[in-house]
């Protein structure tokens, strides 16, 4: 009996043993792959700013989706992308995202548009205060007939606005489609921030705003004179690519962009998960916006996906945008066949037919 009783102890202490070392074994095994992976994970340095624009990456990063497609995104805070376009060749980021402000690296042969990441139909806003007479004309031109304002009366007025981005190209076409030339005005260029409160401070006759502050801007009492709908001007928000992470990081750059359309399509398909997300990334940025103006802001900038874009009309933004600021003077014509010669939409088609086959399976 005694006997019996020291084997099964036995037996249990050399099961118990294996098992300790399979269990040892299977976490040495995990531990070589996690750091196996660890080493085959890239990092890719991302420049974002505080608005809508890089909510997704922000999304990205709290589900630690980039490690599920073998990056590692470090993102670098901008508050524009006017500043990031400066910085372009300083080699602080690998991409960006970018609004109106994609012009000046492209056409300066510094950046590559290597994606089209958000289509916004309304945003950017042009506002007045409520005494202001240019709300007295509306209709003035037929082809913009819900547009506010006159030569008369806005000739001389002082117009605060961002300089490029996709303000400036909403404040231009306003002018010119009330007949007036930027000569005709004072512009001041400021911040997005700054310039919406020193409106609200009473500096400037009419004020040009993107989001948040375009949406804040009825609640604090101002009147909106035009706005992306009401001049026929959706525009797109865009990816580009530094010279160098063109070079040296495409697997990178494709891994990253499918990594957002992936995010995206989860955004987009889940509309409380794509507010969520905005309150979140605001409140990480220490802007103050409230839910129903977020949810405005949801509705107005719709997240490119596999589901949702039209791959023959990549650059076709870019190149209207670009042909329309040489029109007015703000850049020479003789650029803008730089436009077309520094984007490549291979890499964003490639992370196209990844997502496909992904969601295929």
């Amino acid at each position: 009996m005694k006997k019996r009783i020291a084997l099964a102890v036995i037996g249990i202490v050399c099961v118990t043993a294996a098992l300790a070392i399979w269990h040892m074994l299977q976490q040495k095994r995990q531990d070589f792959e996690d750091n196996t992976n660890a080493q085959n994970v890239k990092e890719l340095r991302v420049a974002v700013q505080e608005y809508f624009i890089s909510m997704p990456v922000y999304y990205i990063l709290q589900n630690k989706m980039d490690e599920q497609f073998g990056i590692k995104i470090i993102p670098v805070q901008y508050q524009t992308g006017a500043e990031q376009s400066f910085d372009i060749e300083k080699d602080v980021y690998d991409v960006a995202m970018m609004g109106g402000a994609l012009l000046q690296p492209m056409i300066k042969n510094q950046g590559i548009l290597i994606a089209e990441h958000i289509k916004a139909t309304d945003g950017d806003r042009i506002y007045v205060r409520k005494d202001s007479p240019i709300l007295d004309m509306q209709g003035f031109n037929p082809t913009y007939p819900d547009i506010y304002g006159d030569r008369e009366s806005v000739i001389g007025k002082k117009i605060i606005m961002k300089s490029d981005t996709t303000q400036q190209y909403l404040g231009v076409k306003w002018l010119e489609s009330v007949g007036v030339r930027k000569e005709d005005v004072t512009i001041q260029y400021r911040e997005f921030r700054d310039a919406y409160e020193e409106f609200l401070s009473g500096e400037g006759d009419i004020v040009v705003l993107s989001a948040p502050y375009s949406y804040m801007a009825e609640s604090a009492g101002l009147k909106k004179i035009a706005d992306v709908e009401s001049l026929n001007m959706e525009y797109y928000e865009v990816i580009i690519a530094t010279k160098k992470a063109y070079r040296e990081k495409k697997e990178e750059l494709t891994a990253f962009l499918q990594c957002l359309l992936y995010a995206n399509s989860i955004l987009e398909g889940d509309y409380s998960k794509k507010v969520k997300a905005t309150q979140e990334w605001y409140k990480a940025c220490n802007v103050e916006v409230t839910k129903d103006l977020i949810k405005e802001e949801c509705k107005d900038k719709i997240l490119v996906t596999v589901d949702n874009y039209d791959e023959d009309q990549f650059g076709t933004f870019e190149v209207k945008y670009a042909e329309y600021m040489a029109h007015v003077g703000n850049i020479s014509p003789l650029v803008i066949p730089n436009i077309e010669k520094n984007m490549d939409k291979s890499l964003f088609e490639t992370a196209v037919e990844r997502e496909k086959a992904q969601l295929g399976n």
